[in-house]
């Protein structure tokens, strides 16, 4: 899960872009009134995201945004001027652009598809316009994050553009033999993470059922190598397997620390079962 450049243009821009927009649906000067505000806005949460307390302000603004009058009018700005209108829009692609590869910061699997809202736009409409606030995810990730707001610390979403887990190992994987090498998948914080930062972690994890589709993209990935691991086998031996594996392994990890490909490679290489031969039984 690389994390993904922030986006380099702000919420004066987007109303800019929508302005012709809310000019034709009459929202113009409604929204004008609003940009003093929704700048500030935008300010606090750069802020609050920089410092790692980006939770406690949108608990702060939970009760006055969620039954915010203008709800309403945020949302169908968002829905009709940046998503289907081509000035918006415009801005909408440039922040799928910002992912790294193209992958979803949330799971690093597949493509990013749509642009979510972090703080949910039915909970917080002034920052349904915010760029910070928006980022690019696969389908599957969008929908099981859905609008959900959990004010726990322990259980913060996290956020691609701010939360930054570093290159320290959390991913492992093993191979279980007895179900023909099948990889299981887990998520082991260093002992020396703070509790809530682990906990937010394990949560993600669970939350996006990163277990099972790593497991599902392990499958796919071993049917593809395991003809090549048997060749290395059975011309070289045990030992350049196992290399070749660990050398794979720092391939995937120069790129992501915490792939689920650097973690299949470190399990198969720590597998005495495949590196004797089970690729066979796959």
């Amino acid at each position: 899960m690389l994390q993904p450049a922030r986006p380099p243009f702000f919420v004066r821009q987007v109303v800019e872009a929508c302005s012709q927009w809310l000019t034709n649906f009459g929202y113009a000067e409604r929204v004008d009134a609003y940009l003093f505000e929704l700048t500030d806005l935008e300010i606090r949460y750069r802020q609050a995201g920089h410092l790692g307390i980006l939770l406690s302000l949108l608990r702060t603004q939970l009760v006055p945004q969620e039954n915010h009058p203008d709800r309403a009018m945020f949302e169908e700005i968002y829905g009709q001027a940046v998503v289907s209108r081509a000035p918006g829009r415009k801005l909408y692609d440039a922040i799928k652009a910002l992912s790294a590869d193209t992958r979803c910061p949330l799971c690093g699997i597949q493509a990013v598809a749509q642009v979510d809202h972090h703080a949910p736009k039915d909970k917080f409409p002034l920052f349904a316009l915010t760029p910070l606030n928006l980022v690019a995810v696969c389908g599957p990730c969008n929908q099981s994050k859905s609008n959900t707001f959990d004010q726990e610390p322990t259980r913060e979403a996290i956020h691609p553009y701010f939360d930054n887990f570093g290159p320290e190992r959390w991913l492992f994987a093993d191979i279980d033999h007895a179900a023909g090498g099948v990889a299981r998948f887990q998520a082991t914080p260093p002992g020396t993470w703070p509790p809530t930062k682990a906990a937010r972690l394990q949560r993600h994890f669970a939350k996006y059922h990163l277990a099972d589709r790593y497991t599902a993209e392990a499958g796919h990935a071993l049917s593809m190598r395991k003809r090549k691991d048997l060749r290395t086998l059975e011309d070289s031996g045990y030992a350049e397997l196992r290399a070749q594996l660990l050398d794979d392994a720092d391939w995937y990890a120069d790129y992501d620390p915490n792939s689920w490909q650097a973690a299949l490679m470190l399990a198969l290489a720590d597998s005495p079962w495949y590196l004797n031969g089970g690729m066979r039984d796959i």
